[in-house]
Order: C-alpha cells, then structure tokens, then sequence
C-alpha cells in the first residue's frame, strides 16, 4: 500500500512538471497592433517617392525653368539651368535689345475694335513706365510684344481704384478685372502681343503702369561664366534673368566697375543685393533654386558700354 501511494505520487509529481513546461501559443495580434504596422509602412512608402521624386527635381531638364510659388499666377517651366563643369573658355554673350520708337497710341483696331498703346523699350533699357489720366469708368488697353517663354512684370499705381486684365493675342484670358490685380508676373506661353487692360473705377485716375521684360541669358554646355555686353541708356535700368541652383555660388562683376550700380534678387523671393548698396560686383551663396533678376541701373545721364560677368558654380 505504501509503495502504490508512492508510485502514484510520483506520477503527479511528473504531471505537474510537465504541466508547467508548456509554453504558451503568443496572443493573436490586435486590429490596433495591425493598423500600426500598416500605416508604419504606408508611411515609409510614400517617404521614399517624396525622396524619388525630389531627385528627380533637383536638376531640371535643360529646356525648362521651375514654377515660383510665390508668384501670383502659375509659372510655367521654362528656364535653363546651368551646368557646373568648370569654365575653360568664357564665351561672350552680345546682349542686342530690339530699338523699336518710343510707345505711343496707335489705332490699330483689334478683333474688339478697341485701339491701344503699343509698349517697347527704348536703347539701353528694358522697362517702361507708361504715366497717363484714365477717366472715370474707361478701360485702356496696351500690348506688349513678347517671345516665348520671356519674364513679364507689371505693376499698377493709381491715384484712384484702377485694376488689371491680362490677356494673349490669341484671346487667352490670364487675369479679369473682378481678381482686383495690380501687380502680375509670368513667363511668356507664346510668341505674340501681351495685353494688359486697366479700368477705372467711378474716378478718373493718374496711372503709373510699369513694364518690366528682362533679357534671359544661360550658359552655352559645359561652361558656368560667360560675358554679357550691352549698354544701358543715361539715368536707365537694364535687367538680365538667369537660372541657378540653391546652394550656388554667384559671381557678378561689370566692367566699367565705377559709374553703374548693381542689383540682385530673386525671382519672386529674397533681395541679395539693393541698389542702395552702391556697389558693381556681387558674390554669394544662393537662398533657392530658381530665377534671379540681375539689374545693372546707370544712374549718370550720359549711356554706357559694359561687360558683365557672370559665374555660377
């Protein structure tokens, strides 16, 4: 009897041995564990196309220039990058700005049979300010011949509420009266008249309408410098736009260095260097990738020949 209690003690012994070795089976996983792991991915998924795709953008091709989103109106792509190969030869760049007569009235008729004022630029500059009195609830129309993917600015300033359209010859409308613009900038979508309308409102109004087309220049392959020529009229402003990349380093200098006076800022953005500076030459690093305006401004009444050089690394 004893050695039956013994055995039989035993037994349980071993039972319960074995009983506490098993290890348990792990828990199913919760719908919260899974929608974790799900967005976790979903998450690293679309990282990488943001990562994809701002590689693609860092270098644009070479027949585009990037929209600038502080722009009040969509910019197409349509600048010229330049390379970053080192320079062997600077190329020259003759600057030859077209020398129509001075904008006047004309009545030519458009399809609306409305005359307007034809805008050009006189030698040595590539601006006009148009100064005229609107009267009272009239609208004037002026047309302003451009080429294709070209930078227009135009800015509105009035003695009294006075607004702008925008419009191309082939009847495209850009801007109406009821968005309230007087400042518009954009690149040229085509070869042909830009109009640019201003209505008055109950008041007539002294005007100050501002044209602004700089000459683009880009560098010829394999180079990052080249040589602008041109000439800018006796108390007159004349504007270059290129394209760089953010992190650059430009380097402008002109020739005459004294008696001109040098300006640079970006398309849309920063101020690099204000004409109150004084000052003939530049050299910095670039806030953004995109266009800036190179201003050379002849504060003397008599014009002047110069070279501008331009290096972008």
């Amino acid at each position: 009897m004893n050695k039956r209690t013994i055995i039989l003690s035993a037994v349980i012994m071993v039972m319960v041995f074995l009983t506490g070795c098993n290890i348990p089976s792990a828990p199913p996983v919760s719908d919260s564990q899974t929608q974790v792991a799900l967005f976790a991915q979903a998450t690293l998924t679309k990282f990488a196309l943001l990562q994809t795709e701002g590689a693609a953008t860092t270098q644009p091709e070479a027949t585009q220039i990037p929209a600038d989103t502080a722009l009040p109106t969509t910019v197409p792509a349509t600048a010229i990058p330049p390379t970053t190969a080192p320079a062997t030869q600077v190329p020259i760049v003759t600057v030859v700005p077209v020398t129509p007569p001075p904008a006047t009235a004309t009545s030519q008729p458009l399809p609306t049979s409305s005359s307007y004022t034809r805008i050009s630029f006189a030698t040595g500059t590539t601006n006009y300010t148009v100064t005229e009195t609107i009267p009272a609830n009239t609208t004037r129309r002026y047309a302003l011949r451009l080429t294709q993917y070209q930078m227009l600015e135009t800015t509105l300033s009035s003695s009294a509420s006075a607004y702008i359209a925008v419009s191309t010859e082939a009847g495209k409308q850009l801007v109406d009266f009821s968005q309230n613009w007087m400042w518009y900038r954009d690149y040229a979508t085509e070869n042909g008249d830009w109009y640019i309308d201003v209505r008055t409102g109950a008041n007539a109004a002294n005007i100050n309408l501002y044209f602004m087309a700089p000459q683009r220049i880009s560098f010829a392959a394999g180079k990052d410098s080249l040589i602008a020529k041109a000439g800018v009229g006796g108390g007159r402003v004349f504007e270059y736009v290129a394209w760089a990349n953010k992190d650059q380093t430009m380097k402008v200098s002109l020739n005459p260095a004294s008696g001109l006076v040098l300006s640079v800022w970006k398309v849309g953005g920063d101020v690099l260097l204000a004409s109150s500076a004084g000052k003939s030459s530049f050299e910095g690093v670039l806030p953004r990738a995109g266009d800036y305006v190179i201003t050379v401004t002849n504060p003397g009444g008599a014009s002047v020949d110069f070279e501008m050089t331009l290096t972008v690394r």
